[in-house]
């Protein structure tokens, strides 16, 4: 009798059907077909009326959908007919039935039985729909059905064909009335799609960074920032930073199955937890795939740079969008080293110290220079930033913040530098402020390396004063390029011992320098030592000189400079007559250029020697990178030593490529104003492990007892003289009693 029950029930049962079907899919396949045909019938009613929700025709959708794969012949037109439905009616109906008629080709594309093609063109579509909820399941199945589709092997002929259909979309809304329009909603969803396919590393080719960057011209504001957003962050970390988080915690698992009771599913999982910790180091393992930063792939820089600065010039957009259009320009002009005169008038006009982000201005100025720009071009950029930053009147952060900007610039465009506002910016380094001292003290530390002539002698130092002679100053246009490998350089200063390394070139086949030596008539090895030797050092010199006959002259004896000068005051030496001091300093000075440019030379050769003669294997080359970091990571620890004698800017963390960094432009501060944030958080954590301020009525807790329980605790003899004590010992029997049985009665009566 159960079971006759049951299988009436079955045709309104669905769940249990579902449930018996995909357990035994022979024995029930009429009454699935029975459901099918009710499905067919149901659907030519609901054609009829497609904005009205239909209960049943929904849960007919769902039955469909999760037992097709058993019937794969007779639900093969099933997929067809619920794209066909969504595609006529998706604008009209009702938003949880459209949810379910998505989650079914969801899970029958998951089952391979719909075109990835097909289906995510519908998807597309059906971005235009007001359903915040649906557009989020679109976005998630989107990215992680291309991204399965891409992860074996790259399935060009898809991408292509969706890239077009994304291109169509933000094509679409350029006619959009504002952001709430259907096209709008679409396009957004689209553009975020292909960011989320490049930062994932699926679709970075130059096809799709051209889509983006159609974006940036789009009339929807929303559109357009999403697109300058993608060219101005960082791309290349997104996925890094979230495989580091979700790495699972082997140790700590291990620990609680020591610890605690043993089971099936703690194994299973421990099991998991090593399968994916295994497909991580696989990953990491695999060949490096070299990932071009957006700015490179665009077709057009010059172009489309051009095209962006005309829409910046005319937009009305707020002050935030114009800024973002500002460093967009900037960055492709100085990756690419662009052209685009009209550019730097339009930022000349917004260098005032009242203008807001001025310092973002002032490094979107610098951004934007470089060694190809005319420099009467950046000349009056530089004059601008003198007159209104750099002036007595200012504040110390203004000051600090022109000088700063300034060097940034001249470093990329040293010609456009003018010796008399150098000599003038150079007065400020004895400034009462640090900031703006240090700022002057890096200019001229910049002019040392680059152009020394522009300095005043006094602010040029040693090294600069030594190269003088054989410094030729660079001209527009003029690129230098002499042969210097630093690799090699770093090689040959670095030499591996005889016998070191020998494990390491088993299958290696290396040239001994003897046997080369005998085919081409012989090397001439030149130790270190050796080299030395041939350089002459001034040492003899201060010991005596000797004449045109060789007859060395009695050593004179040099003065320091200020017991000289106060000499000379004292009128106990000449002041006219004594030319024997500068000329000996003048002599030692060419020695030691001399020596420098020996040891240059030396360096060079001994590079191109190594280049010429050795055969550089995976070793060297491993070898040479790592020179190359323990030599930047000292330049860092030890600037003065390094050669500069400067400090390092302060920078941000993540700084993109030719990007200048506001910590650079505003310079080291004894202590940053404190924003509200920051300012709540200082707050917050003052007042952590300390008692909450306010009113303790009602409260239970005391600060203290009274002094009649004090007085409990006390000798007798402390509290024998008290009125209290003395009156107790007077007390009579009867009024003992009475005071016991009072003290009684108000412990029973609290305890009620």
């Amino acid at each position: 009798m159960g079971k006759r029950n049951r299988a009436a029930l079955l045709p309104t049962n669905i769940p249990q059907l579902q449930n018996l079907i995909k357990r035994d899919p022979l024995s029930y396949k009429e009454e699935f077909l029975q459901q099918l045909r009710h499905f067919e019938s149901s659907r030519a009613i609901f054609e009829l009326k497609p904005e009205e929700l239909s209960t049943d025709f929904q849960d007919l959708i769902n039955f469909i959908a999760q037992v097709s794969p058993c019937y794969p012949e007779e639900t093969k037109e099933f997929p067809d007919q619920i794209i066909t439905l969504l595609s006529k009616h998706y604008q009209i109906l009702n938003a949880e039935l459209r949810r379910t008629m998505v989650s079914a080709l969801v899970l029958l594309r998951n089952r391979e039985m719909i075109s990835s093609t097909s289906l995510l063109s519908l998807f597309f579509t059906l971005f235009r729909c007001r359903d915040k909820v649906l557009r989020d399941i679109l976005y998630n199945h989107i990215v992680n059905d291309i991204k399965t589709s891409n992860q074996k092997a790259k399935n060009n002929k898809m991408n292509k064909t969706l890239q077009g259909f994304m291109y169509t979309m933000l094509t679409s809304a350029e006619g959009a009335a504002g952001t709430g329009s259907e096209n709008a909603i679409a396009a957004k969803r689209s553009l975020d799609v292909c960011i989320e396919l490049y930062r994932k590393n699926i679709w970075n080719d130059a096809k799709t960074v051209n889509v983006i960057a159609h974006a940036c011209f789009s009339p929807v504001t929303k559109i357009m920032v999403t697109a300058l957003q993608f060219f101005l962050g960082n791309n290349e970390d997104g996925d890094e930073s979230e495989d580091e988080d979700e790495l699972p915690d082997i140790k700590g698992m291990q620990h609680k199955q020591n610890v605690s009771k043993k089971t099936k599913s703690k194994a299973k999982q421990m099991d998991k937890m090593i399968t994916t910790l295994k497909k991580k180091q696989r990953a990491k393992k695999k060949a490096e795939t070299f990932n071009f930063s957006a700015l490179h792939l665009l077709n057009d820089p010059q172009g489309f740079t051009e095209k962006l600065y005309t829409h910046l010039a005319s937009s009305r957009e707020r002050h935030e969008v114009q800024l973002m259009l500002m460093n967009l320009i900037s960055r492709i002009i100085g990756v690419h080293k662009l052209t685009v005169l009209a550019f730097y008038p339009y930022l000349q006009k917004r260098l005032q110290p009242t203008q807001k982000d001025v310092t973002q201005i002032i490094a979107i100025a610098a951004q934007s220079s470089h060694d190809l720009v005319p420099p009467d071009v950046i000349e009056p950029v530089i004059q601008t930033l003198a007159n209104n930053f750099v002036t007595e009147h200012c504040a110390a952060e203004v000051m600090a913040a022109g000088l700063n900007g300034i060097r940034e610039i001249v470093s990329r465009c040293p010609l456009a530098m003018d010796a008399t506002l150098l000599q003038d910016l150079t007065e400020y380094k004895n400034h009462r402020d640090k900031g703006v001292m240090m700022a002057s003290r890096s200019l001229i530390g910049l002019f040392r390396e680059i152009n020394p002539e522009l300095l005043k002698k006094k602010d040029r130092g040693r090294n600069a004063a030594m190269n003088m002679r054989d410094y030729k100053p660079s001209q527009y246009g003029e690129s230098h390029n002499d042969g210097d490998l630093e690799g090699l350089q770093l090689l040959a200063e670095n030499p591996d011992d005889e016998n070191a390394g020998e494990d390491n070139w088993d299958e290696w086949e290396e040239a001994s320098e003897d046997e080369e030596d005998e085919e081409n008539g012989g090397w001439i090895n030149v130790s270190d030592d050796e080299a030395d030797l041939n350089i002459k050092l001034s040492d003899d010199e201060d010991s005596g000189s000797e004449d045109e006959n060789g007859v060395k002259k009695p050593r004179t004896k040099r003065l320091s400079a200020n017991k000289e000068r106060r000499l000379k005051k004292r009128g106990l030496l000449p002041k006219d007559e004594d030319e024997t001091a500068p000329k000996e300093e003048d002599e030692e000075t060419k020695a030691k250029r001399l020596q420098l440019q020996a040891e240059r030379k030396e360096k060079l050769a001994a590079a191109q020697l190594l280049a010429t003669t050795k055969i550089l294997t995976p070793a060297d080359f491993a070898k040479i990178e790592a020179l190359k970091l323990a030599k930047k990571a000292d330049e860092k620890l030890n600037p003065v030593r390094a050669g500069s004698g400067k400090r390092p800017a302060p920078t941000d963390d993540q700084q993109g490529e030719g990007e200048v960094s506001i910590g650079s432009i505003i310079g080291p501060r004894k202590k940053a104003k404190q924003d509200y944030a920051e300012r709540m958080e200082s707050i917050k954590n003052g007042r952590e492990g300390r008692e909450k301020f306010g009113s303790r009525k009602g409260s239970t807790e005391r600060g203290s007892t009274t002094n009649k329980e004090k007085s409990k605790g006390k000798n007798f003899m402390m509290i024998a003289h008290k009125r209290e004590v003395r009156e107790k010992k007077k007390m009579s029997l009867r009024e003992k009693q009475v005071q016991l049985h009072a003290h009684i009665k108000k412990q029973k009566m609290m305890k009620k």
